[in-house]
């Protein structure tokens, strides 16, 4: 069926009134009476964009999971990355996380609840990587939950159908351009179609379950409630909504469902519903003194990511006052060129030493190959030179901004050296800072992860400005 797009404030009013009651001091009520444990495994680095108080692992031995049981932190992320692998490296690394979720079951006997957080405009290796980590897991979970709306993003999900706002309309996710992504590419807006077209047909449309706006706004937890409680192994639901108190009243809902009966979901979600889960307000943006504020230093800047929207801030950045630009030739880089990483290495390190700030940035042109898995190693090699030169670099910088998914989980692990960070919570709205760890690179440093598709054309430079002044 083809869908057309539609008006976003007419949409968005003529939906039935919000949920009167706020429901987040219950949550965290029930949070609080019963010992438990949330991971989210995101398939790239900026899954944590709307939460406070969490921690994000690089690596996750069976210690390092038990360990986090007596962390502080609300909410642990394991950074998997496997938007940038193939479909193959993806389902060994989440049933490896699964055998070892069931492993700490065994061990600390207390619920547990796994998300497994992906993109909102539905790219992703999906079902492969739920199917690995329901297996790892002995399939023993009550079938999984889709809740793809990212509000910070212009996400929303209505009618089962995934649409993308757009300079005040609703664009169906099917005819934008993530939906021609050449890796995780797909036609359908309508998520029933969309779960059938990624399964090949083994779920098929009318088998796919839904929880309505009208459900969530008219019926409340208890309703929701009761068309998930009947949920078993191999069900998918979709949740729709459009607001996040929308997603308050699913939270509730699943942990009543957890803590009254022993339900375990997986769920399949955007950031938005990780905070929901936590019973968590919306945290102020943080200042300037809380990002440690410095005159020392410049700043430094990498844009790996080629989304239209990537291109516009990248462009405001380019145009700003003592913003230096230094662009690495993609090309170049396939022709395994060591010269040009030398040359960036150098001038960023002299202008760093100056207290310039800098932006390194990827060639504009996207270079595609024959097949989906050579367009992803086209992919790593390029942030395996970005990887280079950020390891090369030998002056610290004030702080830092990765710009894109794939780049910035390169940076992370292989060239910054973070093992473990915490999340102190957010520089703008659905872009997460973190706190940089004693192993890393740049010990109690700041990086700010600027997800692809985040921010309008001015939302990057904003951000440098008020760290300037």
């Amino acid at each position: 069926m083809q869908h057309h797009p539609v008006p976003l404030k007419a949409t968005l009013d003529s939906l039935p009134p919000l949920w009167p009651q706020e429901l987040l001091p219950q949550i965290r009520s029930i949070l609080a009476e019963t010992p438990s444990m949330l991971f989210v495994l995101d398939d790239d680095p900026t899954g944590a964009q709307t939460v406070h108080n969490a921690s994000f692992l690089t690596e996750w031995s069976l210690d390092v999971l038990l360990s986090e049981y007596h962390q502080p932190e609300k909410v642990t992320f394991l950074l998997t990355n496997t938007r940038a692998k193939t479909e193959a490296e993806a389902v060994e690394i989440n049933t490896k996380l699964g055998r070892e979720f069931d492993q700490l079951t065994n061990y600390l006997k207390i619920p547990f609840s796994i998300i497994s957080r992906s993109d909102s405009t539905l790219r992703g290796h999906f079902p492969a990587e739920l199917d690995a980590l329901a297996e790892g897991m002995g399939n023993s979970h009550d079938g999984i939950v889709f809740i793809p709306f990212f509000i910070q993003g212009g996400r929303y999900t209505i009618d089962d159908v995934q649409y993308v706002s757009d300079e005040g309309m609703l664009m169906p996710v099917g005819q934008t351009p993530f939906a021609r992504d050449s890796v995780f590419g797909y036609q359908s807006s309508n998520l029933r179609d969309w779960i059938e077209e990624k399964t090949f047909g083994r779920v098929l449309a009318k088998d796919v379950l839904s929880v309505s706006i009208d459900d969530i706004r008219i019926g409340g937890p208890d309703v929701v409630a009761k068309k998930l409680q009947d949920m078993k192994f191999g069900n998918i639901c979709i949740v729709n909504a459009a607001d996040m108190r929308d997603l308050n009243v699913v939270a509730l809902a699943m942990l009543t469902l957890q803590h009254n009966y022993g339900k375990n979901y997986l769920i399949r979600s955007s950031a938005s519903f990780v905070r929901s889960r936590l019973g968590q307000e919306e945290r102020p943006i943080l200042t300037k003194k809380e990002m440690g504020y410095t005159r020392e230093g410049g700043a430094l800047i990498l844009v790996g990511s080629h989304v239209p929207g990537s291109t516009s801030q990248l462009e405001s950045l380019l145009n700003l006052p003592d913003v230096y630009g230094l662009e690495l030739d993609v090309h170049k880089v396939l022709q395994y060129d060591k010269e040009q990483i030398i040359s960036i290495i150098e001038q960023t390190d002299r202008l760093l030493s100056e207290s310039k700030d800098i932006v390194i940035y990827t060639s504009r042109e996207v270079i595609t190959g024959s097949s989906p898995d050579e367009d992803l190693k086209i992919g790593v090699t390029i942030t395996d030179a970005i990887t280079k030169i950020v390891s090369g670099i030998t002056v610290t910088p004030r702080y830092l901004i990765s710009k894109g998914g794939m780049t910035s989980s390169n940076i992370i692990a292989n060239a910054l050296k973070i093992k473990r960070a915490t999340v102190p919570g957010q520089i703008s709205s659905g872009v997460l800072v973190l706190q940089l760890g004693p192993e890393s690179k740049y010990p109690g440093s700041k990086l700010i992860l600027w997800p692809g598709n985040v921010g309008g054309p001015t939302a990057i430079s904003d951000v440098v400005m008020r760290m300037r002044t």
